[in-house]
């Protein structure tokens, strides 16, 4: 993993940028709310963001030098259940890329709704390590972080949010960092995994400015972050 050093943030000193790919698509969701949310979470010093719609940028993430993919997409399946901003899947060769990219050392973190795949090829849940089910409507519930130590939820105490619960299946082979508790069930809301010499995280929250606005969920999001590019392991 890059570590870079440089610019002091929160105790930690960082010196080259860590290059991030923002790939967003399909439906449902407020994609550029939340490019400009990930803006403000995320440290300009040490950190370089690139937005896109166009999944072909996964084709070319070793050439472009980028340390980190966040997906923030919502594959719809049907097609006309709802309009669609950019792509509504991923093609096998893009997900092999993305595959074989993180296997070598990239860093890939599916935000919220990225476990919704639609019609994209199987690697990509597999990849991931889990997959959407469904969801209620929005509703005020407690995310609380498991008592096993991680920097991704280092210093991160329960908090509530008013969100889309998402109800999702995840691999044995994952470490769940957080959960909620929903009329007796409990449901993953963060989970981590390796994947090759490279890092995958997945975390559930994040449906809109209500959630992008909570001081815990930023916390969260930029300690997932650092984990992912090696930061946190400096």
């Amino acid at each position: 993993m890059l570590i870079i050093k440089e610019k002091n943030y929160g105790g930690e000193i960082m010196n080259r940028s860590v290059r991030i790919l923002l790939l967003a698509g399909g439906g449902w969701h407020d994609f550029e709310g939340f490019a400009e949310a990930m803006k403000a979470i995320i440290p300009p010093q040490g950190f370089k963001i690139d937005f896109t719609y166009d999944p072909d940028c996964l084709l070319r993430l070793e050439e472009e030098q980028y340390q980190l993919v966040i997906s923030y997409t919502c594959f719809v399946e049907p097609e006309g259940v709802t309009p669609v901003t950019g792509a509504n899947k991923l093609t096998s060769p893009q997900v092999e890329a993305l595959t074989g990219w993180v296997r070598k050392g990239g860093a890939f973190l599916a935000a919220h709704a990225a476990t919704v795949t639609g019609q994209s090829p199987s690697e990509l849940r597999q990849l991931i390590g889990g997959s959407f089910i469904s969801h209620p409507e929005p509703f005020v519930f407690t995310a609380y972080p498991l008592l096993e130590k991680h920097p991704i939820t280092k210093g991160l105490k329960a908090f509530s949010v008013y969100d889309e619960l998402y109800q999702e299946e995840h691999d044995p082979s994952v470490q769940l960092h957080m959960i909620t508790v929903d009329r007796g069930v409990a449901y993953p809301l963060v989970w981590s995994k390796p994947e090759g010499k490279g890092r995958v995280a997945h975390i559930a929250l994040g449906h809109d400015r209500k959630v992008w606005e909570s001081p815990s969920y930023q916390q969260l999001m930029r300690q997932t972050i650092f984990w992912l590019t090696g930061y946190a392991d400096s």
